[in-house]
Order: structure tokens, then C-alpha cells, then sequence
């Protein structure tokens, strides 16, 4: 049996060089199994969670010093099984973003940080009042993350100011 999957590992492995000969790119397909990050989405109507449902893409418009534009942008596609409450999750920036806790804190990984994200993700995400402050933020911070990151001082004061807001929020997320 061991020596029967061994000959077939070669066979592909001697395929897979052959393509590569012709010119060919082979592209290794991802094991569904394997674990990727997304929100869990609570349905506004209901408070169930939504199943997603697949992906779309949702044309965006944008100003620039030539005038409008627009691009296509990726987008997963929620449903609650319950009342069919559809809801579109923006990829484009998926699993960034916390500027300044990233400046004050000195490394995107910090456990601080993953819970401001998850509150962005599961809270603000769902409210359009939520949402409108996402999109402020993602234009002022950066601005102000450059600042925070180049001083000491300005690290250790937004850390004490923003450990009593990770501290709520791992309070109502449960954390």
C-alpha cells in the first residue's frame, strides 16, 4: 500500500516538472480543511450567526485628481438561515487596519489589537453608524499611527489610553 502512494507522489511529481518544462505554471490547490480567518457576522434582524453564502463583486467609485473611477472589489456574501438577512463583508482590507494600536503597541500580533479587530469586525461592521466610523478612522489614522511611531512618549500615552477601551471590549465580546 506505502509503496503504491509512493509511485503515485512520483508520477505527479514527474508531471508536475514536465509542465514546469513546457512553461506551464501548475498552482497547488488549497486543502479545504485548512483554517482561514473570518468574522463571524450575528444577523441585525435575528442574533443568530449568518453562513456564508459565497463571494461577489461589488464595483466601488472612487474620486481622483482625474475625476471618478471605479474598480471591482471582493466581497463575501452572509445570509442568516432564519429571516435570509443578506449581508456583504468588504475583503479589501481584511484583517488590517488598527493603525495607531499598531504604532503604540510596536507589532499588528499583540492580544490587544486582535481584540480591537474582532470587535471592528463583529460590532462596528454591522451598524452603518459603525461603519461610517471605520471609514474616518482608516483616513485619519494612518497620520496619526506615523506620529505615535516615531515617539516613545506618544507610544506609552496611547497605550494607557486605549487599555481601558481593549479592557470593555473584551468585557462585552466576552474575552
Amino acid at each position: 500500500m506505502a509503496k503504491e502512494q509512493e509511485k503515485e507522489a512520483k508520477g505527479k511529481d514527474s508531471e508536475v516538472k514536465k509542465e514546469e518544462k513546457k512553461g506551464k505554471k501548475k498552482y497547488t490547490e488549497v486543502d479545504p480543511r485548512t483554517l482561514i480567518s473570518v468574522p463571524t457576522i450575528l444577523c441585525p434582524m435575528c442574533g443568530l450567526p449568518m453562513e456564508i453564502k459565497g463571494r461577489k463583486e461589488v464595483e466601488k467609485t472612487a474620486r481622483t485628481l482625474r475625476g471618478k473611477t471605479t474598480r471591482k472589489v471582493p466581497h463575501l456574501v452572509y445570509q442568516c438561515a432564519k429571516d435570509k438577512t443578506e449581508f456583504n463583508l468588504n475583503l479589501e482590507r481584511r484583517g488590517g487596519g488598527c493603525f495607531i494600536a499598531t504604532a503604540a503597541f510596536g507589532t499588528s500580533m499583540a492580544h490587544e489589537i486582535n481584540v480591537l479587530r474582532s470587535f471592528r469586525d463583529n460590532y462596528l461592521m454591522r451598524e452603518s453608524a459603525g461603519r461610517g466610523f471605520i471609514s474616518l478612522y482608516y483616513r485619519v489614522s494612518p497620520t496619526v499611527a506615523k506620529l505615535i511611531s516615531r515617539s516613545r512618549a506618544l507610544k506609552f500615552i496611547t497605550r494607557m489610553l486605549l487599555l481601558p477601551i481593549v479592557k470593555a471590549v473584551q468585557r462585552t465580546l466576552g474575552l
